[in-house]
Parts: structure tokens; sequence; C-alpha cells
């Protein structure tokens, strides 16, 4: 049986989400000072963090709809790496503008590549049922 590459894959995207997070408040980024100052900005982003590592554990439970939940994580995670560098190749600014492009570029690869994983994955668990009270299918007898 082949070893499944979700939880390290997971595991790593989560890792490099924060490192992210250091990442905008070591350099700035525009919309922590414009907008929602440090103190927010950090809880918003603890909530943030928090959903997906919800969503892990029940990956690891092997719930279907986890897969699907997480697999909107990798992508929106692909999808901010990317915004922040467009955002910093289209100004040329990075402290005191869009900080978060250098760890940007590991949240795309790994995005995309768990979002491939837990979509792939998903499609061998078997959708448990309940046995009907008749018996097994016709095809079974």
């Amino acid at each position: 049986m082949k070893k499944s590459a979700v939880p390290l894959l997971f595991l790593m995207l989560l890792a490099v989400h924060i490192a992210h997070v250091f990442e905008e408040v070591w350099g700035r980024f525009q919309p922590l000072e414009r907008i929602f100052g440090l103190f927010w900005f950090l809880a918003l982003n603890w909530i943030l963090l928090a959903v997906p590592m919800t969503i892990f554990f029940f990956v690891l439970m092997k719930k279907r709809s986890a897969y699907v939940l997480g697999a909107i994580y990798a992508g929106l995670m692909a999808c901010n790496g990317l915004g922040h560098n467009i955002a910093l190749a289209a100004t040329g600014r990075y402290f005191g503008g869009f900080a978060g492009a250098v760890s940007g570029v590991p949240m795309i690869i790994l995005g995309l590549l768990l979002l491939r994983a837990l979509l792939e994955e998903r499609r061998t668990i078997v959708l448990r049922r309940k046995p009907s009270p008749s018996g097994p299918p016709q095809a079974w007898r």
C-alpha cells in the first residue's frame, strides 16, 4: 500500500503559513499597518491558522468533506502566495509594501501539491454506508 503524502504536505503548508505571517509582520505588510494594526492582524491570522489545523485533524480521520475543505485551503494558500508575488512585481515595494513574497513561493508550490494530493486521495476513500435492513444487495446473494 502506498504511503500518503497528504499529512506531510499539509504540515509543511501549515509551517509555511506561519512563516508567511512572520514575514508579513517583519516586512511591515501594507494592510497590516494601514487597515488592521498588529493586534487585529495577528488575531485574524490566528483564526485563519486554527481553521486549517482543524481541517487537518479531520483529514487524518479520513473524513471526505475535510478533503474538500483542505483542497480549498491549499488553493487559497497558492493564490495568496501568487498574489504577494504579483503585487511585489507590480509595485516593486517589499518593506512597507507587499511583504510575503519570499514565503509566497513555497506557498504556491506546496499549495498546488497538497491540492492535487488531497483530491487524488479523496477519490480512494470509500463512503461508509449503512447496511440495508433487507440484507446485502441482490448482486451479492
